[in-house]
């Protein structure tokens, strides 16, 4: 366990009152499986798991303690809330003190999991600059995983289309983030070019086109994003409904689906996808001696995305 002592746990939440390691353990525990290994692999967080003195490692134990605080509190205040005795379930309730407010309730628990989420976010973040210091996870399936798309981090994501910064937004959308690519990407620029951009780029070109891509997969996701109920999207961005309390609720997707912002979003979304893949093709063109990997298709087949006059070839 990563967290080994009410000192280490205190120092990552901000809660008043007494927090005993003991009582959250189980949830640390919990949060580490469920939430941190699946990300690092088992070998990155053995090291997390010992005392570390290099400054770089240490730096990254400590985002990999703050996220596993706030995912074990986030797990643990629904039993912490009530006492589980022979007689039943049991509320504290006395002159002084009262319990908290189901909103209240859930906006704290909601902030302990938003926390926990940038931590962890930044955790792979500076982990991924510093391929020496984390040989055991950049070795691992864990971060081949990681590196399965172009679009795979929560931060390159919200920099085209605002997610709120939500890692469990970016978390759902990534099995439509891989239909786009399959759909999309892969037919247009071939799997060989796809696969080499999806490491780290040094040369300009490559590095425009990435971001092309990049703009266009996100593009091409909120496109076929808007017909899902299991997000919120709106004017100010798009979020699953956990990141939406009862008493926030507005306009959605799920029950405005012939909403006009909607339907914009929908053909907006779509033409701004296919011109992104318009701009990659010119510039692979205008520059094949930089993108070895790409074979241009002899007798190329076209597919409309949309009603314009705007097309791409697939």
């Amino acid at each position: 366990m990563i967290i080994k002592d009410t000192a280490t746990l205190r120092k990552f939440l901000s809660v008043n009152g007494s927090v005993d390691h003991d009582n959250v353990a189980p949830y640390l525990i919990k949060a580490e499986r469920t939430f941190l290994k699946p990300l690092i692999g088992a070998a990155q967080l053995a090291v997390f798991d010992e005392a570390v003195t290099d400054a770089i490692v240490k730096g990254a134990q400590e985002l990999a303690q703050e996220a596993v605080a706030n995912y074990g509190y986030y797990l643990y205040l629904p039993i912490g809330a009530v006492q589980i005795t022979d007689s039943g379930i049991h509320v504290m309730e006395n002159e002084q003190t009262r319990p908290a407010s189901d909103k209240q309730f859930k906006e704290l628990q909601r902030s302990f999991k938003v926390a926990a989420h940038e931590a962890l976010d930044e955790l792979l973040a500076f982990m991924e600059l510093s391929a020496d210091k984390f040989t055991e996870w950049f070795q691992s399936e864990s971060y081949t995983v990681y590196k399965d798309l172009l679009v795979n981090k929560t931060s390159t994501f919200n920099t085209y289309y605002h997610i709120f910064n939500s890692r469990q937004t970016f978390v759902a959308l990534r099995p439509t983030i891989k239909v786009v690519e399959d759909q999309f990407i892969k037919p247009v620029i071939g799997e060989g070019l796809l696969a080499a951009l999806k490491t780290n780029q040094s040369n300009t070109y490559r590095k425009e086109v990435k971001k092309l891509l990049q703009q266009s997969v996100v593009a091409f996701t909120i496109m076929k994003t808007v017909d899902n109920g299991l997000f919120v999207l709106d004017a100010k961005g798009i979020h699953l409904r956990f990141d939406e309390l009862p008493y926030e609720k507005t306009i959605t997707n799920l029950n405005l689906k012939i909403n006009d912002f909607l339907i914009r979003t929908k053909a907006n979304k779509q033409v701004e996808g296919e011109e992104y893949l318009k701009m990659v093709l010119q510039i692979i063109k205008e520059q094949p001696a930089e993108f070895t990997e790409y074979v241009e298709k002899v007798a190329p087949n076209y597919i409309n995305l949309t009603k314009t006059k705007s097309i791409v070839g697939l």
